[in-house]
């Protein structure tokens, strides 16, 4: 009778740790913090960062300082960049020697993706005031605290590649990713292409006029930067009095809606922006929103699954309690 009232004590307890593991699956949210609220999202260093643009305008509000050098051989170029909130560069230090899992920071040399063609890349990341200015003083704050630990990110992982409606861009009249964060010296037609072969995530943006709507395919390296800087400008607008922001988030989508009011013109301009991650999910506004409804179907499965088990298991307690009578009686 000891071990009998043993295992069935035992079955009770693992009830509420069942059921939690049954529901964990069905609670995720678009960002890693569940539910994701602006208010709670911070700056953790306030640092300012030299820029691309002149020596006199930087960056501000950030959290890591960059420093990068191209060379194809024949020609040169650097760049300057803030990151907010996180290491948002964390994929492309895969692909770089001096950095590690530990820290964000460190500086090295980093290998081509298959659409670049430039002879040098030499990456900085640094964690102190204008230590991006050059590559000298970037490693010298490196070097001063090269233990410094890395910071968590709000953003989730995503390793699923999608496809995506993909709206061409500018002069070069190619993808966004290629035209505006790829690196210098690069195929445009192979650039692309990786595109297509990597994408994680779709992104949705118009103006409530329509005088202005894009739609555009987000690859894997380039879509922690993408929705950091997006935080980073619901920030800034948040702190704007003639807009109102509104945002939701689901499982598979994060839509953000801004209502600018020009009291010039007595008129409001609507803004909305979606990012969402199945397939196609980003041809309009309406179809963006909807693209949680797999996942809805997919948690509905997941309820029913709970619910037919935790049937047979009321059955086998029930059971259990019919032969525990059985056996006190005897």
């Amino acid at each position: 009778m000891a071990s009998f009232y043993k295992t069935f004590t035992l079955k009770m307890d693992i009830l509420p740790l069942v059921i939690h593991l049954v529901l964990l699956d069905t609670y995720q949210s678009f960002f890693s913090n569940t539910p994701f609220d602006l208010s709670t999202i911070k700056s953790h260093r306030n640092l300012t960062c030299s820029n691309d643009f002149n020596s006199i305008e930087t960056f501000t509000d950030c959290d890591y300082c960059v420093y990068e050098y191209f060379s194809n051989g024949t020609n040169s170029v650097i760049s300057y960049d803030c990151l907010y909130l996180t290491n948002t560069y964390r994929l492309v230090t895969k692909r770089c020697s001096g950095f590690t899992d530990s820290s964000d920071i460190g500086y090295g040399v980093c290998s081509q993706l298959e659409f670049e063609y430039f002879d040098i890349d030499l990456l900085c990341i640094c964690a102190t005031d204008f230590c991006n200015q050059n590559f000298t003083a970037c490693k010298q704050s490196v070097d001063t605290n090269p233990n410094l630990p890395s910071l968590p990110s709000p953003i989730a992982l995503r390793n699923e590649k999608i496809q995506c409606n993909d709206t061409k861009l500018g002069l070069f009249d190619s993808t966004y990713y290629c035209v505006r964060d790829s690196t210098p010296y690069i195929d445009m037609n192979q650039c692309e292409e990786y595109v297509r072969n990597h994408t994680v995530l779709c992104m949705y943006l118009e103006s409530g006029d329509s005088n202005y709507l894009t739609h555009i395919a987000i690859p894997d390296e380039d879509y922690e930067y993408v929705l950091a800087e997006q935080i980073y400008r619901m920030q800034q607008m948040d702190e704007k009095p003639n807009v109102k922001q509104f945002y939701n988030e689901t499982q598979t989508n994060f839509y953000i809606q801004w209502n600018e009011q020009d009291e010039d013109l007595n008129s409001t301009m609507i803004y909305n922006r979606c990012f969402c991650l199945t397939d196609f999910c980003n041809i309009n506004l309406s179809y963006c929103l909807q693209s949680s409804s797999s996942i809805r179907n997919r948690s509905k499965q997941l309820f029913d699954r709970m619910n037919n088990f935790l049937s047979g298991l009321v059955l086998l307690l029930l059971l259990l309690l019919m032969i525990q009578n059985e056996l006190v009686t005897i």
